[in-house]
């Protein structure tokens, strides 16, 4: 069985910033593959990438064994690739409900009351359903964060692309972030961009580090966080690595 997605040979590059060389990965349903890097290393034009935001100079994207690499991203986003961003984005004057309807109907080309019931049933997995009518942007941080999540699995996607989604909120709410993740994680694949690594390591099957988007180590989070080209890299940064073993 394929993996949901294969990255082959990816490369791109803008003038003379590299922020993707010949980078290749896979991940598989009910896998989770998290990537880290410094600031400025390419996480974010490697999602960009995935996501069909830019298009690479060189190498392959497959989706279930489907080459998606020149697909723009509304035609990705109908393959099944769902995306959450770094700072939440909700539709401030629509209640939660109808942010998620709104996903639903669109990215996830639902009409009427599937549409209703597949918000209704995001909602409840992401912890939302006693917030539905509330307005998104009187939500606190951690509910737009969730907000943002139940968006994208409104579409029902194969492959989910989590972008910092942990950062901003306090140790109990990342936790209880854990939670929620590990819960949808048996029903696709997931991508995460991170930099709480111990939030990251809780659920990541594998991470790939890179830097001016290339590969420096990947495999099991404990070894990554520990491999002495990634130290280097983050320059003396603090790795939680006791968090991971």
């Amino acid at each position: 069985m394929a993996p949901v997605l294969q990255v082959q040979n990816l490369s791109r590059r803008f003038g003379q910033i590299v922020v993707a060389h010949d980078l290749s990965f896979a991940v598989a349903h009910g896998e989770c593959l998290g990537i880290i890097g410094p600031n400025g290393a390419g996480k974010t034009s490697v999602f960009n990438l995935l996501a069909g935001v830019i298009q690479p100079q060189a190498g392959r994207i497959l989706l279930n064994g489907e080459d998606i690499t020149s697909l723009s991203q509304d035609k990705r986003t109908s393959r099944g690739v769902g995306r959450t961003y770094q700072v939440p984005q909700p539709f401030g004057q629509l209640t939660a409900f109808e942010n998620v309807l709104t996903a639903a109907s669109y990215g996830g080309r639902l009409r009427g009351a599937k549409a209703s019931e597949r918000a209704a049933e995001v909602l409840a997995l992401t912890g939302l359903s006693r917030k539905a009518d509330l307005p998104a942007g009187g939500l606190p941080l951690l509910d737009r964060k969730r907000l943002e999540l139940a968006r994208a699995m409104a579409l029902s996607p194969c492959l989910l692309l989590l972008d910092e989604i942990a950062g901003g909120l306090t140790e109990a709410e990342v936790h209880e972030l854990i939670v929620l993740i590990l819960a949808i994680k048996p029903s696709l694949a997931i991508v995460w961009i991170e930099h709480i690594t111990h939030a990251l390591s809780a659920v990541a099957d594998r991470i790939l580090a890179i830097n001016a988007g290339t590969r420096i180590a990947e495999g099991v989070p404990a070894a990554v966080m520990a491999d002495a080209a990634v130290q280097e890299i983050y320059m003396g940064a603090v790795l939680n690595v006791a968090a991971v073993g």
